[in-house]
Formats: C-alpha cells, structure tokens, sequence
C-alpha cells in the first residue's frame, strides 16, 4: 500500500518559489525539468518513503536530493509522507 503525500505551507510556497526563479533565470526547460523531478521524487516516496537520509540531529526528519542544487525535507507519520520543505541551495535565505 502506499503513503499518501502531504504537502506543508512552507514547501507549498517554497515550490512556487523555486519554480518561478528557474523560469525567469534558466527558462522554461529548466523550470520544467524541475517539475518534473519533483513528481518523480513524490512517486517514489510514496512507495519507498525511507529512502532518503535521516538528519543527524532530528531524525524523524529526512532529506532527498532533487537536483544538484534541490533538497527536498520530509518526515514519515503513519502512512503519510509529509512534505516540510523544499530548498534551493542557489538562492540566498537571507531578506
């Protein structure tokens, strides 16, 4: 059976984000390859949630690359993978 996912505000926004700085910096192709690894990433992790790497100081909390520059962070609850959020090692975190 697989897990559900459950997206959070935060990645939410953060996906939004992310996509709209690869479509005004790299273009339509980039953005959308971007999309796509993202939907190939969630099909995974719906059938083999444990797959990416537990944090070191929060373990109920795991990371998953997406590209070079993409990290995706979730936690496994039940049968639910919850999305917490989605960086982009490329754009600043500071305002």
């Amino acid at each position: 059976m697989d897990y559900t996912i459950v997206w959070s505000s935060e990645a939410k926004e953060n996906y939004r984000e992310i996509a709209l700085y690869l479509l005004d910096a790299f273009g339509f192709v980039i953005a959308d390859r971007f999309t796509d690894t993202i939907n190939s990433k969630l099909r995974i992790l719906e059938t083999m949630p444990f797959i990416g790497r537990q944090l070191d100081g929060l373990t109920a909390v795991r990371k998953l690359p997406l590209q070079p520059y993409n990290m995706i962070y979730y936690a496994v609850i039940e049968r639910q993978v919850i999305i917490l959020n989605i960086l982009d090692s490329r754009r600043s975190t500071t305002a």
